[in-house]
């Protein structure tokens, strides 16, 4: 091979390595940003189920799960983020949540050459399209597509379970005094749903409503779920002892949800559905007894 083909050859080899490498980093295929930043709980918790957790160089404080996180570097509040501390981090990613970055802050990040993305998580689809995304970004798309098929699994063993079941009306609240109810246009609804529950309020064009007590007395609930009461757990026996016409106080179905699972929009949803599900179903997640069917709880029960 003369002086010239030779010079041709490694010409058309470079060439080609650069066309790979162009692809696999538009296909979300390269090794990706090594030092990424998170502005929400739920984002931090699917870059650990990822597998990206060492790459994690800053977190909002807010960010406690998983509790590795809770010792990296804060970068401030989960609605007003530090900007400086997040140039401190000498970040090459910062992912958000679209519905709830501070606009301002995300602006002046990227103004200072910062890549900012921001995923979309107020639905199901949209939670399970976020795993994707967040891996394509960081090269791995694969680990999206795996947890993917997990939390779809997750789903669908519920549905399975409490199929049978009658829906039961059902009231999801994050505070009392004023009472916050989950609306529609939430993916806690489809939460709701998937549970073989009614929202009593899923009607609602917002995803968060104030609720007055006449509207619940008049709903009937026949179960009560209360998510994220923080200090307020102390005055709730009281609360709804004072509206003991409503079914689900009568009947003892008013149930204390204190964990985190299903009010963000993460890899821990699948969970968060099956907790909400034995809650409103109890009868449907009975241990079988030998000769019956192991969901013969769900088909005979009251409504």
């Amino acid at each position: 091979m003369n002086q010239r083909n030779k010079i041709i050859t490694v010409y058309l080899f470079a060439a080609s390595l650069i066309i790979s490498w162009c692809h696999n980093i538009w296909a979300g295929e390269g090794p990706g940003p090594q030092r990424v930043v998170s502005l929400a709980p739920s984002v931090t918790e699917t870059l650990f189920a990822l597998g990206f957790g060492n790459r994690v160089v800053g977190v909002t404080t807010y960010c406690d799960y998983p509790p590795v996180a809770r010792r990296l570097p804060k970068i401030g509040g989960f609605t007003n983020p530090s900007v400086e501390a997040i140039v401190a981090t000498r970040p090459d990613l910062v992912i958000g949540i679209s519905d709830s970055s501070h606009p301002v802050k995300t602006k002046e990040l990227e103004q200072l050459g910062i890549k900012v993305a921001l995923i979309s998580v107020a639905s199901l689809d949209e939670i399970l399209n976020s795993f994707k995304s967040v891996a394509r970004m960081l090269g791995r798309p694969e680990a999206g597509d795996k947890l993917a098929q997990k939390i779809t699994r997750q789903f669908e063993e519920v549905k399975k379970r409490v199929a049978p079941a009658p829906r039961r009306s059902t009231l999801l609240a994050v505070g009392l005094r004023p009472l916050v109810a989950v609306g529609g246009e939430n993916f806690i609804d489809e939460l709701i749903t998937l549970a073989g529950g009614e929202n009593i309020a899923g009607h609602a064009a917002q995803p968060w409503l104030n609720l007055p007590d006449e509207y619940v007395i008049a709903k009937a609930p026949q179960v009560i779920i209360q998510a994220g009461m923080g200090s307020e757990r102390g005055t709730s026996a009281k609360y709804w002892s004072d509206l003991k016409s409503i079914p689900a106080v009568k009947e003892g179905r008013v149930y204390s949800y204190p964990s985190d699972k299903i009010l963000r929009p993460g890899p821990r949803v699948g969970e968060g559905l099956e907790e909400i599900a034995r809650l409103v179903h109890p009868e449907c997640f009975l241990e079988s007894k030998p000769g019956l069917n192991r969901r013969s709880g769900c088909e005979g029960s009251r409504p």
